[in-house]
């Protein structure tokens, strides 16, 4: 018997095999667990599972397993429906339904994200686990894997956004104007055709974009686009940095780089200061100051400098790639990274550079559609 796509058979008996040994490890021992495979809701309409979860002081709820072979952020809102209406008729016909569940061999960070704002928990194989009931009060949250270790060697469809490539394609749907079809974001990104295909069906099935009948872009979730290459960029990995002391201080570096002879792009803490609104205080004070720069030697001798291994204030970045300066804006006579790169730098960055990304990301969403989420 099929549904969905997705045979039933072991891999679904290992998904709820597996869901309920780590609800009955997680729970107190006083609690119990009971799982009904298959329940009939009505017609020829199934659940996978029902697990009912009682309290030690009787108290009793139902929680609904919906499982999955695979899943990917955009088949949430078409799971989330289903399961509401499964959910809507045993609530009609007496069962006391707390919450649902979706489990799957993977479930990737993205598609946690979808889940937990449809409401929805989650289970995978790899310890992912996400489970919230009001009464009896429940709440399980465990993280496994970030990535999928199952490979499908016929599936050749791109997983990663690793590379200037797919940065650039990134960094033009940040800033592109809507609607923008395949061939036309790839001459404005200045990649192939092929390239700009494969990354638009990545974030298609990543539910970050949203697409016509015929292919072209016409919405883009900016805040969800970023987060979903910070899986694969990293500031301090993908670029090469160069730590750095300025002995006049943070002050003089600023006041000196519009008057420099090679190409500099600020980025991280300071330029979030550029980007917010007059009158807004940044989160965190200005300790260190990061810079992309094409000629890495150059900027350091006309700054003044010095390699640091402790009490560094100045990172010196070699750029992953040209991108960087191709997007990036001038204000005031200062050269910035776009906010989209300054966002992903700041959420792969290291101290209280989430915090300033979250800023960031809250200025950007009163001046540009796209970076609610």
């Amino acid at each position: 018997m099929t549904r969905n796509g997705d045979k039933r058979g072991t891999r679904q008996f290992e998904l709820i095999s597996s869901l309920e040994h780590q609800v009955r490890s997680l729970l107190p021992s006083t609690w119990s667990v009971r799982l009904e495979l298959e329940p009939l809701v009505t017609g020829d309409r199934r659940v996978d599972a029902l697990a009912e979860i009682s309290a030690s002081n009787g108290t009793r709820t139902v929680v609904l397993v919906e499982c999955r072979n695979t899943v990917v952020p955009r088949d949430v809102a078409m799971i989330a429906q289903q399961v509401k209406a499964q959910v809507g008729v045993l609530l009609d016909s007496g069962v006391r339904v707390g919450g649902a569940v979706l489990a799957a061999p993977f479930i990737s960070p993205m598609t946690r994200t979808a889940l937990d704002l449809a409401g929805m928990g989650w289970f995978d194989l790899t310890g992912n686990m996400r489970l919230q009931l009001d009464e009896p009060a429940v709440f399980l949250d465990r993280t496994g894997a970030e990535r999928s270790g199952l490979r499908d060697p016929a599936d050749r469809l791109l997983k990663s956004l690793r590379g200037p490539a797919a940065a650039k394609v990134v960094l033009e749907l940040a800033d592109t104007e809507l609607p923008v079809g395949v061939r036309e974001l790839a001459d404005r990104a200045e990649v192939g055709a092929a390239t700009s295909a494969r990354v638009l069906e990545l974030l298609d099935r990543e539910a970050v974009i949203v697409r016509s009948d015929d292919g072209a872009v016409t919405a883009v979730r900016k805040r969800l686009l970023v987060e979903r290459w910070t899986q694969d960029y990293k500031v301090t990995t993908s670029n090469e940095v160069i730590r750095t002391l300025d002995p006049r201080g943070l002050s003089h570096a600023l006041k000196t780089l519009p008057s420099l002879g090679t190409r500099v792009a600020v980025t991280g803490s300071a330029a979030v200061r550029a980007y917010l609104p007059d009158g807004v205080m940044p989160v965190s004070p200005l300790v260190s100051l990061s810079l992309y720069a094409e000629d890495p030697a150059e900027l350091m001798g006309q700054l003044g400098l010095r390699r640091a291994d402790r009490g560094a204030n100045v990172l010196v970045l070699r750029p992953y790639s040209d991108v960087v300066h191709l997007k990036s804006r001038l204000l005031d006579g200062v050269e910035y990274a776009s906010p989209a790169q300054v966002v992903a730098d700041l959420l792969t960055g290291p101290g209280r550079s989430t915090e300033e990304a979250e800023q960031l990301i809250a200025a950007l969403e009163s001046n540009e559609s796209g970076w609610e989420r």
